[in-house]
């Protein structure tokens, strides 16, 4: 049996290295342009099980993925960088070939439950349920899924440019309290030994090169703070209807991610000495400057000799994310036609 399962995957790789004890949870899906929505159906899996579980998520290949839902937005590399930089992802399995949730690759990574949203996903080959296997196994447990935010949303608004509804939250998703409550809860507590770096940026659309550069940025102290501009400043610098993520959107999806430990809301553009001073921040750090642009918002941490700037080591953006889209528009087209998983 191992020798066909292993067939059916790339590659399962292991994060976080927990008690043998707790209870494995699976969670699959394609994850294209992974978005808060994503991360909120992978922190409510943890969730059930008071975060005392192991987290295994699994990816499906790009070939599987267009066979039932047409092609993806990102490459294989990119979405797998996106769920390995979630934070309650403790175990990847990547490149799965099938779309069904087989019931011995379960039994061959040792899976106790499966979580999946509550809303229905069907195999549009053969018309059933993807998940019937686990269902007769007694092992799915439904989440809510996540109103406000999809795929299929965010393609719309890329698509849109004169769109700009998504800002003020009527139709979208408005932060909340308890929202930053669910995806900060987990974080670990600033102590006084800790050394602060501090990045900012608009952060609309996290993806690869964002990943990175946070990645990169906490391997230089011991905790990262991101600071996000709000909506209007961002519009204000790239215009449109940029942001395509509103700030609350941001805000979470950044919480989700593994290498964030604290965020500012409506940061300012650049740094002064004295934020640096109050907040106590070891390095500034800015992604790769093209001849210098946009360094003259951070002379302070220049002056201090706190700032830095990182090469992400990825050359995509938010703006090729949408010309990608607006290059396959008919595609997403008859793709967003169907069901989404």
């Amino acid at each position: 049996m191992s020798t066909d399962i292993k067939t059916l995957f790339k590659n399962h790789t292991i994060f976080h290295k927990k008690d043998a004890s707790l209870p494995r949870i699976y969670v699959d899906g394609c994850y294209d342009m992974f978005h808060w929505g994503h991360a909120n159906v992978i922190r409510q899996a943890c969730a059930a099980f008071d975060y005392k579980c192991v987290l295994v998520l699994g990816i499906c290949d790009n070939p599987i993925i267009e066979k039932h839902k047409g092609p993806t937005v990102m490459t294989e590399e990119e979405r797998n960088l996106a769920v390995q930089s979630c934070q309650w992802v403790d175990e990847v399995v990547d490149g799965i070939n099938i779309w069904d949730t087989d019931i011995n690759m379960m039994k061959f990574f040792h899976i106790n439950y499966v979580v999946h949203g509550d809303d229905i996903s069907m195999n549009t080959v053969t018309g059933k349920n993807s998940y019937q296997e686990i269902i007769d196994a007694g092992m799915l447990k439904l989440v809510p899924r996540t109103d406000g935010v999809s795929s299929t949303d965010l393609i719309y608004r890329m698509m849109h440019s004169e769109s700009k509804e998504h800002w003020c939250g009527l139709k979208h998703a408005n932060l909340s309290v308890e929202k930053l409550r669910m995806f900060s809860s987990t974080k670990k507590e600033r102590t006084k030994d800790d050394k602060i770096v501090y990045i900012d940026g608009s952060f609309d659309m996290l993806h690869a090169g964002h990943y990175e550069l946070f990645r990169k940025a906490k391997e230089l102290g011991t905790y990262l703070v991101v600071g996000v501009f709000d909506d209007e400043t961002v519009n204000g610098y790239k215009g449109k209807n940029y942001p395509i993520l509103n700030l609350g959107e941001r805000v979470v999806g950044l919480l989700a991610c593994r290498y964030v430990d604290d965020v500012i809301i409506g940061a300012p553009k650049g740094v002064t000495k004295e934020m640096i001073e109050r907040m106590k921040i070891s390095c500034v750090v800015h992604g790769k400057c093209e001849n210098g642009i946009g360094k003259n918002f951070y002379s302070d941490a220049v002056d201090m000799g706190v700032y830095k700037e990182v090469d992400s080591g990825k050359t995509l953006t938010s703006d090729e994310i949408i010309e990608r889209v607006k290059e396959r528009e008919k595609l997403f087209e008859a793709r967003n036609a169907k069901k989404i998983r």
